[in-house]
Formats: C-alpha cells, sequence, structure tokens
C-alpha cells in the first residue's frame, strides 16, 4: 500500500490553515458587510477616504460604539422605525430614482447638501487629484425633494477672522466653517444652527418623522471632520436627531449609499463563491481537490499486496545462491562443475562400465560416450567439450564466454545421446535465431 505523499505535520498545518481561514470567512459573514459594486470609491460617500468623503465620520461613529452602518440595498428596512437615515452628499441623478425617492420617508433622516466635484489621483485612485465646487443648482435640486421651491441654496465667503455667529444653536456646538461656506435660506425650515436668512442646519418636522439638512458638507468630510470642534458638533447633531420621539440607544444609524451609485451584487450562489469572503472557502476547496488528485494519482485500482519480508522459495533460494557466486566471481568453477555433473549423470543413465572419471583420467569414460554417442547419431563429441574445458582452465583468452559455451554444447550433447536427435534440434535452431 502506497504511503501518503505528505507527512503528518503537513496535514496538520494545511488543516490548521483551512480551520483558520473558514472561521474567518464565518466571522467577516456575520460581522462584516456585504460586498458592493459600481460607485466611485474617490468621490463623496461613507465608503471614500478621499478628502471629500466620509468614511472618517463613519468609523468614528464605529469607534465610538454607536450602531452604524452602510446600506447599499434596502436601506428602509435597515433603518426600520427608530433608525436614523444619513444621506450624504448625493448624486441627483440617483436620488431622483423611483427606488431612491422613499429615502425621505425614513422617521429620522439627516441630508447633507452636495459641494464638491473630485477628479480621481492617478497614482492612489481612491484619493482626489483635485476638487471643484459643483453648481448651486444641483444643491438646490437635493434640497427641493425635502423642502419647497422657494428654498435656496448660497455661498457666502468669509474674511480671514471673520467668525460665524448663530443666534440659534441648539447643538450647543460651534463647528468650524470654511473660507467659502455654503449656507439655506427657507421659510419652510426651522433653523437648528443659524437664523431665518441663513442656516447652516434646517429642520423639518412632522407628526411622524424629522429631516435636518445639513448645507455645507465640510463639517464632516475627511478634511474637515479634524478640525476644531467639527467631530464633537456631528456626533451631538447625529445624537440629537437620534433621541427624537424616544428612540433607544440602539437605534440603527445607516447611511444609504446607493445614492452614490453603490449596489450590493444580486443574490445568485454562483456570483458569491468569487466575492470575499466567500472567495476564500473557493479557493480552498480548489486547492484541496488539486492536493486529493495529487496523492491519488499513482493508486488508481486495488492497492498491491505487500511482499513477504523474507521469500523462503525454491527460485529465490537459487536467485541469491547465483547473485552470491556471481558477486564472488566463481563463475568458471560453477561452469566447470556443472559440465562434469552433466557427462557423470549421462553415464549413470546409460549404465557406463566403472571407469576412472576424475581429475585428468577421464578419458576411458569419455571414449565410452562418445562410441556410445556414434552408435545412437550424436553428432557432437564428448571428447571435444572436454578439451575446449581444458583449455580454459590452462589460462587461455576469453575463458568465461568458452566455459559457457561448453556447458550449452554439454546440454545438447547429453539432449542428444538420451533423447535423439529431434530433442535437440528445435531448441538449438531457437537458441541460435535468438
Amino acid at each position: 500500500m502506497r504511503e501518503s505523499p505528505f507527512s503528518r505535520r503537513s496535514v496538520i498545518l494545511l488543516i490548521a490553515c483551512a480551520t483558520a481561514l473558514v472561521a474567518a470567512s464565518v466571522l467577516l459573514r456575520v460581522y462584516g458587510e456585504s460586498p458592493v459594486s459600481g460607485g466611485k470609491k474617490f468621490a463623496a460617500g461613507a465608503y471614500s477616504i478621499s478628502a471629500i468623503g466620509h468614511a472618517g465620520f463613519y468609523d468614528l461613529l464605529r469607534r465610538l460604539g454607536r450602531p452604524v452602518s452602510r446600506s447599499a440595498g434596502n436601506s428602509l428596512a435597515a433603518v426600520g422605525a427608530q433608525g436614523t437615515l444619513i444621506v450624504a452628499e448625493p448624486d441627483v441623478s440617483n436620488v431622483m430614482e423611483a427606488e431612491n425617492s422613499k429615502l425621505t420617508t425614513a422617521p429620522r433622516l439627516l441630508i447633507v447638501l452636495p459641494k464638491w466635484h473630485g477628479s480621481p489621483d492617478e497614482d492612489h485612485p481612491a484619493w482626489v487629484s483635485e476638487v471643484e465646487p459643483i453648481p448651486l443648482d444641483t444643491a438646490r435640486q437635493v434640497l427641493s425633494i425635502v423642502a419647497g421651491a422657494e428654498s435656496t441654496v448660497f455661498r457666502r465667503e468669509l474674511g480671514d477672522a471673520e467668525i460665524m455667529a448663530w443666534r440659534i444653536n441648539t447643538i450647543g456646538i460651534d463647528p468650524v466653517l470654511p473660507n467659502v461656506v455654503q449656507l439655506i435660506r427657507s421659510d419652510e425650515m426651522t433653523p437648528v444652527v443659524g437664523d431665518n436668512h441663513e442656516m447652516l442646519l434646517g429642520e423639518i418636522e412632522d407628526s411622524d418623522r424629522k429631516i435636518w439638512v445639513l448645507s455645507d458638507p465640510d463639517v464632516l468630510s475627511n478634511h474637515g471632520i479634524v478640525k476644531g470642534d467639527n467631530a464633537a458638533f456631528m456626533l451631538a447633531a447625529v445624537d440629537a436627531l437620534r433621541s427624537w420621539n424616544n428612540a433607544g440607544p440602539d437605534a440603527p444609524i445607516v447611511f444609504d449609499e446607493t445614492v452614490h451609485g453603490f449596489r450590493v451584487p444580486q443574490n445568485s450562489l454562483l456570483k458569491l463563491l468569487f466575492y470575499f469572503p466567500f472567495v476564500i472557502v473557493t479557493a480552498l476547496t480548489c486547492i484541496a481537490a488539486v492536493i486529493l488528485v495529487m496523492a491519488g494519482a499513482g493508486r488508481f485500482g486495488a492497492p498491491l499486496a505487500p511482499k513477504p519480508v523474507l521469500d523462503f522459495g525454491k527460485a529465490n533460494l537459487i536467485g541469491n545462491s547465483a547473485r552470491m557466486l556471481d558477486y564472488a566471481g566463481h563463475h568458471a568453477e560453477v561452469l566447470e562443475r556443472y559440465i562434469r555433473m552433466s557427462l557423470n549423470s549421462a553415464a549413470n543413465i546409460l549404465r557406463a562400465p566403472r571407469l576412472n572419471n576424475s581429475g585428468d583420467g577421464n578419458e576411458p569414460l569419455t571414449a565410452w560416450l562418445d562410441r556410445v554417442g556414434k552408435s545412437r547419431g550424436v553428432s557432437s563429441s564428448c571428447a571435444d567439450i572436454l578439451h575446449v574445458l581444458g583449455t580454459a582452465n590452462t589460462g587461455a583468452e576469453n575463458t568465461l564466454p568458452r566455459l559457457f559455451e561448453s556447458a550449452r554444447k554439454i546440454y545438447d550433447w547429453k539432449q542428444e545421446i538420451l533423447k535423439g536427435e529431434s530433442a535437440v534440434s528445435e531448441p538449438s535452431i531457437r537458441r541460435r535465431h535468438r
């Protein structure tokens, strides 16, 4: 039976790695977020780490223990009846879609008006190389989704030493504003931070929902959240909106990313196999299949029966003896003994008289065998064979080939003198052909 091509240590290591990767994939599936596609990772949004993105604010909420998530599917289902939905700098084309137009029905909604358009950096695709302000009409279109047509958006340039003095600030924290601040003017909104003529944060409240609109995204963007008290201001604003209408501390905060073009892939099992973290299991399965094929490539069919440690059969005994004699170099002695044993065997069968057949005095026996052979029509002579054997013993050249030739001839002579010419003719012909 063939042994495994892998050591026990290698097998244990492979099993440990596979178990760790499977456990990691399960944890990522349970606690991680669904894979998304589409969208621009350098533009505004909670997936963006660029200067105009919102990943910093999202990470701040997560690190402070807020139940925050990013949604690229059914955001209203994720918000539920107690959650807060954040729609930050949406694309107008996406927010006007029939499905996304329902986002304004969320019980608590924070809308951040768009302000910047960025171009991706060639060396770092997740960054922006340059930004430029978008037209004010784009921000007005987003504002018109929740406010009336008379509501407007404008931009005001602040001096180096000018600080906005808000007449109303229910948040209690003053944010640091950019040099060119984007503000709202609306009669249908109640100022949360601002006054009736210019608002940074406005409110629209109904009996079953509350909508806050943040006019300038620089307060929460990645490049602005680190300035002054902007992080504390945004955290306090989100907590204040979440607490409306006695919502519990476990009420979720959901960043909607469908308004930035992100979508959850279709629920296809084949596609999920190639998305992280499922691709880990797919890769491990393929590796295991390859290892299985490699390990079993030479083991098709029934396993071979193991050979015994010691074989006591006649064939093995003869083979071992021949190998030992060959290793010792006793070829001449063995062949000479075989030739003499063949002569004696033929003489015994033919009932030869008792003659001297040992040493060099075997001429009487040889002469008697040749006379019998001549009477039986034997073509070869026993004396000639022994003459070759004698010359080999005297140290002539090619001693071993001559001995082998003599052994073959004495075998043919014995068969012919005992069984006749037909017994040796066909085997001799076959040997000559070989």
